[in-house]
């Protein structure tokens, strides 16, 4: 959810657990903020940040930056749909967008990244394969990319469970100990499945303290004769799917726009906050509305927009 505001108001409601107690639980919020100039904010400090829950003021017992304790799951699809040469030869007019994912990961976006925290790396066509596990040195990183190749030869371009691949990286992250969890999907486009069940994919986003991102390589605006009943779904789906989380849905059709997803993707992944705080549990998980207002004129701030407790 993203809003320009004066006073940088947004409403949402949350997910996320940092300490339990007998008749109270610790939350914690991920969040990014840029300015009115699209430019990320690197120096926000715990006095410009005010959060209110059931439009009641709440005590920020925790404000954290790039020191947060953060594990990173990059899941890449290599099929058909994003390898569909041998290799890239540019010259030839040839390109895989697997590979341009590969050189775009490799361009420095792990350094900063590793040191928050370990960064998993999977593939995916009909199954799930890590290609690297959770380590924290970027030279492992890269080497798996390099020794990644382009998944050609299968014939299925349609039927690829995104969603079940996208579950499967949950399921990696929602029980490590970090404070942060964020899971990056590339993937060419939502397949029929996974559509059928959005509903089902959006109350496990809204129920695991993990942030979302995913870049698809789908036409912008699919209309006109040609065009399938997926791809003129695309957007509506992940859309639907990252707003549950505080991260960012991007859409580069074919490789139009990789360079700058690339660029806003690393900004994001940097220039997170987070925040802790308690609330006094229920007997009954309810939805609460939450606030959050910085003091720097106008501002877009991205989080997640449902807490449940």
């Amino acid at each position: 959810m993203k809003r320009y505001l004066p006073a940088a108001v947004l409403t949402s409601f949350l997910l996320g657990q940092i300490a339990q107690g007998a008749d109270r639980q610790g939350i914690y919020l991920t969040f990014s903020a840029r300015d009115q100039n699209r430019i990320y904010y690197r120096d926000l400090k715990e006095e410009e940040v005010a959060l209110y829950l059931d439009e009641q003021p709440v005590e920020i017992r925790y404000f954290g930056y790039q020191k947060v304790s953060t594990a990173f799951a990059f899941i890449i699809e290599n099929s058909p749909r994003t390898a569909q040469f041998a290799r890239s030869m540019p010259q030839m007019g040839q390109n895989n967008i697997v590979d341009y994912v590969i050189y775009g990961l490799m361009e420095g976006v792990f350094p900063p990244l590793v040191a928050m925290g370990p960064v998993l790396l999977a593939e995916f066509y009909k199954e799930f394969s890590i290609v690297q596990n959770f380590t924290e040195d970027d030279y492992l990183l890269e080497d798996a990319l390099i020794r990644m190749q382009p998944n050609w030869t299968g014939l299925d371009k349609e039927n690829i469970p995104v969603a079940r691949m996208l579950g499967r990286g949950v399921d990696l992250l929602k029980d490590r100990s970090e404070r942060r969890k964020i899971l990056v999907l590339f993937t060419a486009v939502v397949d029929r499945e996974s559509y059928k069940n959005l509903e089902e994919y959006r109350q496990l986003l809204r129920h695991e303290n993990i942030e979302v991102y995913v870049v698809s390589f789908a036409r912008r605006f699919p209309t006109g004769v040609g065009n399938t009943f997926e791809q003129r779904m695309n957007t509506y789906y992940f859309r639907n799917l990252v707003r549950e989380t505080s991260g960012h849905f991007y859409i580069s059709e074919e490789l139009a726009y990789i360079d700058d997803v690339f660029v806003d993707l690393k900004s994001r992944l940097a220039n997170s906050y987070t925040l802790g705080f308690y609330v006094e549990a229920g007997d009954e998980p309810t939805e609460h509305k939450v606030e959050i207002k910085i003091l720097r004129g106008k501002s877009d701030i991205t989080h997640r927009p449902i807490l449940i407790y």
